[in-house]
């Protein structure tokens, strides 16, 4: 049995809020894997930096931790990247790092253009 929303819930005024904020959109894996390129073309970074980067700079985006470390792994067995650990004054355990291959760095500046093509059509519209 189909079920259909209770339009009288809601108005058009609800409606053009939700445009105007409309809620956050998650990335797939193959955005996913673009963001982690893009950042690690700037500079190594671990995967927990990556999610917070990317709600700092990008709020309308988010990525879950399971399409993040489905895209890690994917670029590992790419053999794209390379881990190490990092020791931080804050944590008792070090990091694990992700390093972007230099053998990949030309490839991987080739998805940018449509990468930020795409996020340039994604930013949320200002009144």
């Amino acid at each position: 049995m189909l079920h259909r929303r209770n339009a009288t819930q809601n108005c058009l005024a609800d409606i053009e809020h939700y445009f105007q904020q409309p809620p956050p959109l998650f990335l797939d894996l193959e955005l996913a894997v673009c963001w982690i390129v893009d950042c690690l073309l700037q500079h190594d970074s671990y995967p927990s930096g990556l999610l917070q980067r990317l709600q700092r700079e990008h709020p309308q985006l988010r990525v879950s931790e399971t399409v993040l470390h489905q895209a890690v792994d994917f670029l590992n067995q790419q053999e794209l990247l390379d881990c190490y650990s990092k020791r931080c004054p804050s944590r008792g355990r070090p990091r694990r790092m992700l390093h972007l291959h230099e053998e990949a760095r030309a490839e991987a500046e080739r998805l940018m253009e449509p990468w930020h093509r795409w996020l340039h059509e994604h930013e949320p519209m200002t009144t």
